[in-house]
């Protein structure tokens, strides 16, 4: 059963002011565990530190896609830090043909090998951008998927699968044992990042998301911005997926 992780861009401001305070914060919410998106100007073993002080696990960490001649102490400091799985992002332009999916998909299995040297799973986190049809009616990101090594696992971010045009739920099924991670989020389902809700707020079918694949392992909550207070939304949203009522969703 999958378990139950935030991302920390979601309390990104907070995390700024004062990182013990709001790993601290998590904990005492119930989160078990967090997906890092930069250290805040710590090294990877003091950001182990804190998170290991505050009784946190680490689920996964985001970071830029390294090259082949970064790859090396970028997966190092991976291992530092104590993550097992990496989900860099591409931008829009990666996915404006076919040649440009390819060169992006190549970048990605280059640096596989070193991943798993490191004993890092390499994966990729999608946005809306993904999921636009080419001249030829296919999907930019089956595509991309397609031109993947099978060993690059996936992060499906289920609201802007759906943002994209996609059944969120369909999707996550449809990638059977290659999608390990879920960021789970709600909303009005639209490209404005800054107004999103708590996770059972908004117009996603959550439901239907955390019951598409017994191979997931992580569900992963995130708001991109929310326009009220953010403690609030980050409890009511582990309040909804750690609920008895969600029947088949994670617990904690």
């Amino acid at each position: 059963m999958a378990r139950i992780s935030i991302q920390m861009w979601t309390v990104r401001q907070e995390a700024e002011r004062s990182l013990p305070a709001t790993l601290a914060s998590l904990k005492r919410i119930g989160y078990g565990a967090v997906e890092t998106a930069g250290l805040y100007g710590l090294s990877p073993a003091s950001m182990r530190a804190e998170l290991a002080s505050a009784g946190l696990e680490l689920s996964s960490a985001h970071t830029p896609l390294p090259t082949l001649e970064t790859a090396a102490a970028t997966f190092g400091q991976l291992t530092e830090l104590g993550a097992t799985a990496v989900f860099p992002s591409l931008k829009p332009e990666s996915f404006a043909d076919d040649a440009a999916i390819g060169r992006a998909a190549d970048a990605f299995n280059a640096v596989l090998p070193m991943a798993k040297e490191h004993g890092v799973e390499l994966g990729y986190h999608n946005h809306w951008w993904e999921f636009e049809r080419g001249p030829d009616g296919q999907l930019a990101y089956q595509k991309f998927l397609d031109r993947l090594d099978p060993d690059v696992t996936v992060e499906v971010d289920t609201y802007w699968v759906q943002v994209g045009g996609i059944d969120a739920a369909d999707f996550v099924r449809s990638l059977g044992k290659r999608a390990h991670y879920l960021h789970i989020k709600d909303g009005p389902i639209n490209t404005e990042a800054d107004n999103q809700s708590a996770v059972g707020d908004g117009k996603m079918d959550v439901d239907r998301v955390l019951k598409a694949n017994d191979a997931v392992l992580w569900h992963v909550v995130e708001l991109d911005g929310y326009r009220g207070d953010i403690w609030e939304a980050v409890s009511r949203s582990f309040q909804y997926l750690s609920s008895p009522a969600r029947n088949g969703a994670p617990q904690a």
